[in-house]
């Protein structure tokens, strides 16, 4: 029995639809797949901060990661600073005293010195420190504390008046005149090791304790002289405990170990500033000071 048009028409259309619905998904199942392998290929990259551990460092110079309190280092740096041995402590210019006589001054007040004063220059006012020496007590330079700057106002023969700027501390009879150190804008520092053998020791702890910790300053027995500059990092070896042979009952002393390391800051000929810049132990002053393995 034939179908009438109308229902022929109908059907058409239906499988017409079907086969264009039919189409339609192979083509999106496709174009999926497609996409999704494409998906697959494409690498997607972001900054990443990488952190190295201190054991991974090799001998090319990868160091661990760092937080460094700039200002905190550049405040130690103005206030300390190393006389050293060829500079002769009696014939360095000191204060003989405040005006009317005073024992002692503060900003904004004049004072009297006793030596050469160079004109026009920044002049800091400084009071020794602890003595830097070594091993065998052979002195390497002195510690010098910064209490104030100060200003030249005249001289007459070799007692000049000056104009205290600011003072951190009072400013004292016997107190040093010096030319303030070059304070300009500092270099990032780039952490490496030195290229030659380096041996010293950690002779002194400027906050005056004997026993450091990470981010505090230490001073050394090598410097300039030994090829030392800013950026050097060296390990702290600490020697190994004394104990009694089970057998022999003689004494014996264990090999050293490394305790952490410390970064160049500061060097002067033969005494350098170091920042502490990671430690496994507690360092204490005589500690020795190596380039790392």
């Amino acid at each position: 029995m034939a179908m009438p048009p109308k229902a022929a028409h109908v059907k058409r259309v239906a499988l017409i639809m079907t086969l264009y619905a039919l189409g339609l998904g192979l083509l999106l199942l496709f174009s999926d797949q497609a996409l999704g392998d494409e998906c697959q290929q494409v690498v997607k990259l972001s900054p990443q901060i990488r952190t190295i551990a201190l054991g991974e460092a090799d001998q090319k110079g990868r160091f661990a990661d760092f937080a460094l309190p700039l200002a905190s280092l550049d405040a130690f740096l103005r206030a300390h600073r190393v006389l050293e041995e060829g500079d002769n402590l009696p014939e360095l210019t000191y204060v003989l005293a405040g005006n009317q006589q005073r024992l002692m001054s503060a900003a904004g007040d004049t004072l009297y010195a006793r030596g050469r004063v160079p004109h026009d220059v920044a002049l800091g006012v400084y009071r020794p420190g602890e003595s830097y020496r070594d091993v065998d007590g052979r002195l390497l330079g002195r510690e010098l504390l910064k209490v104030g700057e100060a200003q030249h106002l005249r001289s007459d023969g070799d007692i000049a008046q000056l104009h205290v700027l600011k003072a951190d501390q009072e400013v004292r009879s016997n107190d040093l005149i010096l030319p303030l150190e070059y304070d300009g804008a500092r270099p990032a520092l780039q952490p490496h090791p030195p290229l030659n053998g380096i041996r010293g020791r950690i002779v002194a702890v400027p906050s005056g304790m004997r026993f450091v910790g990470r981010l505090q300053m230490v001073a050394l027995d090598v410097g300039t002289q030994d090829g030392l500059e800013p950026g050097h990092i060296l390990q702290v070896n600490q020697q190994g405990t004394l104990i009694d042979d089970p057998r022999t009952q003689a004494s014996v002393q264990l090999p050293a170990t490394p305790a952490g390391q410390v970064m160049i800051i500061k060097p002067y000929q033969r005494v350098s500033y170091a920042l502490v810049m990671q430690t496994s132990n507690v360092l204490e002053v005589g500690d020795w000071v190596v380039t790392p393995n």
